[in-house]
């Protein structure tokens, strides 16, 4: 994954990986590829200080910071205080290996982190306050929330990570006022995903058209557990 297409750098890795902005990140142990170094006309800041993104309309709603089905586990560094300058929905990205994120994000050197994380049996993990931005997809991340997905692109989302991102999404709902709708680019409102930001998120395929194609069934197992 990278802005463009140079050859690989193989890197070290375990079973913990993510896709981010900044370009695939690991562990040791194992093989994995590494475009986050490629050149190109300049590097990608994971923590996108630099404020580039589609402008901010509104203020972001004060719902609820924490999710309560969610296990609080706040990271201490890799995200921005009060980052989030509106709330446009949360993107869906894949974690390319697994096992918990929290050590790997709580490393200052991996300058990358996400919101939630959801466990192929369906445990939710939240990592960074709503109201704080996490540095998931660069150019995205402050606008929007930002949830990884253990496993693979290459295989689907198994159907308790389905029904516990939803949760995740009918949260967002009732505190955040994200629409029930999908989101195709930066620019819009709902439920997207990482590779819909193009070059400025990093321009990554994550997460793959298997998961992608299962953003209806997410949305639609969220309008039957949103609050009403």
């Amino acid at each position: 994954m990278s802005h463009r297409k140079p050859k690989p750098r193989l890197v070290s890795r375990r079973t913990v990986m993510a896709c981010t902005g900044g370009g695939l990140i690991a562990a040791a142990v194992g093989v994995a590829v590494d475009f986050s170094r490629a050149p190109g006309p300049g590097p990608l800041q994971p923590q996108d200080e630099s404020g580039e993104g589609p402008p901010a309309e509104t203020a972001p709603e004060r719902g609820q910071a924490w999710m309560p089905d969610a296990t609080r586990k706040p990271l201490a560094v890799n995200f921005t205080p009060g980052g989030i300058r509106e709330m446009r929905g949360l993107v869906l990205h894949v974690q390319e290996g697994e096992n918990s994120l929290h050590d790997r994000f709580s490393d200052p050197a991996v300058e990358s982190s996400s919101h939630f994380w959801v466990s192929q049996s369906g445990e939710i993990e939240q990592y960074v306050s709503a109201h704080d931005r996490a540095w998931a997809q660069s150019a995205g991340n402050p606008s929007w929330l930002s949830v990884e997905t253990s496993g693979f692109a290459h295989r689907p989302l198994t159907a308790q990570q389905v029904d516990s991102v939803a949760r995740i999404y009918a949260w967002g709902m009732a505190q955040h006022g994200w629409p029930l709708e999908p989101a195709s680019t930066p620019l819009g409102r709902g439920f997207g995903i990482h590779s819909m930001g193009g070059r400025a998120w990093g321009g990554h395929a994550c997460p793959g058209p298997l998961r992608s194609a299962q953003t209806g069934e997410i949305l639609s197992a969220a309008r039957g557990t949103y609050p009403r």
